[in-house]
C-alpha cells in the first residue's frame, strides 16, 4: 500500500467558525449536529466560513463470494444495477442532481464485464472476490490494486475541485464480507451481527460456523490489511483506499450502509485520523450496521428505513451537509441582524452581538 499523510484539522478555522455559529440569531447550540458539521468543514477546508462546496457521489462495484454455493445469478443482478445507474435514471442520480453532485460508478470487481456499459468506469482488478470460507477473499496483489483504485479516485476527484463525496457500493453478497470484516475488527460476538433469514440454520449455528471460519485466519484488529485481504472484498478495499486518499486530499466523505461502514472500520484501524473527514448519514436496521455505529460511537443523522445500496443514503446525507452550510451562510449573526443578545443564559459568554 502506498504511503500517505493525513494533516490534522485546522483548529484556528474551526474556532473562528464556531464563534460565528454561536453568534447566529438562535439559541446557542440549538442546531446541534448542523453546527458540528459546519465547524468540522471549516477545519477540513482550512477556511473560517466554508460555502458553495462542490459535491460528488462515488459508487464502487464488486461482487463477493463468486465461487461460493450461493452464487446463483453469476453477477447478473449487479450488472443490471450498474447499467441502470450508468443510464442516469436511478434514485441516486435523481437526488444527486438536486445537489448538483456528479455521479461516478467504478467497476473494481464485478463478476460480469462492464466494458460496454455506458457511464461505468472500468477499473476491474478481478471478476469478483472469492468466498473466504474456502480461502482468502483476495490475493495480496489484488487487495493492493483495489486500494490503489480508491486512492487514485480520491486524487482524481480532488483534482477536479470536488470537496464532498457521497460514498456507496453495488455488489452481490458484499454484506457477507462486511459482516466478516466487522466481526474481526470489533471482536463483537457473531450472534450480535446476525439476523434470521430464510437459511435453515439458526443464528447460533450460523454464528458457530462463521466464528470457526474466521478463526482459521487468526485475524486480529491490529492487522487490518490482513483482515481486508482474507475476508474483505474488492469494493470494500477500494473504499478503504478512498477513505484514506480523501483524508489526505482533504475531502469530506459521507458514508451510509454496512458495506461502506466496514471499509471505514478498516481505514480507521490503519489511521484513526481518517475519522475527522467522514460523516455518517442514514441509520439502518441491519445488525452489522448497528454494531459498526456502536463501535465507532457515532449516531446516524437520518432514518429512512432504506433497503437500497447504490449510495442513496450517502447522497441523502449530503443534503444535511448542504443544510449545515446554508445555516452558516444564510443566517445572520446578532450583529448583522442588529438584534440584541441576551445578557444571561448559556450563550452570554459566547454571543456578543458581533
Amino acid at each position: 500500500m502506498r504511503t500517505f499523510t493525513i494533516q490534522p484539522l485546522n483548529k484556528a478555522c474551526m474556532e473562528a467558525c464556531q464563534l460565528r455559529v454561536d453568534n447566529l440569531t438562535k439559541p446557542i447550540y440549538s442546531l446541534a449536529q448542523l453546527e458540528k458539521i459546519a465547524v468540522r468543514l471549516a477545519g477540513i477546508y482550512n477556511v473560517e466560513q466554508p460555502n458553495h462546496i462542490s459535491n460528488s457521489a462515488l459508487i464502487f462495484a464488486g461482487d463477493t463470494a463468486v465461487d461460493g454455493m450461493q452464487n446463483h445469478t453469476k453477477g447478473q443482478e449487479s450488472l443490471q444495477a450498474v447499467t441502470r445507474l450508468g443510464s442516469g435514471h436511478s434514485a441516486t442520480e435523481a437526488v444527486a442532481r438536486k445537489l448538483k453532485a456528479s455521479v461516478h460508478i467504478v467497476d473494481v470487481g464485478l463478476e460480469q464485464s462492464t466494458e460496454t456499459v455506458s457511464g461505468v468506469i472500468n477499473k476491474k482488478v478481478a471478476p469478483g472476490a472469492k468466498f473466504f470460507g474456502k480461502g482468502p477473499a483476495m490475493t495480496v496483489a489484488e487487495m493492493e490494486d483495489a486500494l490503489e483504485v480508491g486512492f487514485a479516485m480520491a486524487e482524481e476527484l480532488a483534482g477536479k475541485g470536488v470537496q464532498a463525496v457521497a460514498l456507496g457500493n453495488v455488489g452481490e453478497r458484499t454484506l457477507l464480507s462486511a459482516l466478516a470484516v466487522t466481526a474481526a475488527i470489533t471482536q463483537y460476538p457473531m450472534t450480535e451481527l446476525l439476523t434470521d433469514n430464510e437459511c435453515s440454520l439458526s443464528i447460533q449455528e450460523k454464528a458457530e460456523r462463521l466464528t470457526a471460519t474466521l478463526a482459521r485466519y487468526e485475524l486480529t484488529p491490529e492487522k487490518p490489511l490482513q483482515i481486508l485481504q482474507c475476508v474483505g472484498s474488492l469494493d470494500i478495499a477500494a473504499m478503504v483506499g478512498f477513505y484514506l486518499g480523501a483524508a489526505e486530499n482533504r475531502l469530506a466523505v459521507v458514508f451510509d450502509n454496512a458495506v461502506t461502514g466496514a471499509a471505514l472500520l478498516v481505514a480507521r484501524a490503519i489511521n484513526p485520523a481518517v475519522m475527522d473527514f467522514v460523516f455518517q448519514s442514514a441509520a439502518y436496521n441491519e445488525p452489522v450496521h448497528k454494531a459498526q455505529m456502536k463501535f465507532l460511537e457515532i449516531s446516524p443523522y437520518l432514518y429512512y428505513d432504506l433497503e437500497m445500496d447504490e449510495a442513496l443514503g450517502s447522497v441523502m446525507g449530503l443534503s444535511v451537509v448542504d443544510a449545515a452550510l446554508h445555516m452558516l451562510n444564510d443566517m445572520k449573526t446578532f450583529g448583522e441582524a442588529t438584534v440584541t443578545v441576551a445578557e444571561d443564559g448559556p450563550g452570554n459568554k459566547r454571543q456578543d452581538g458581533r
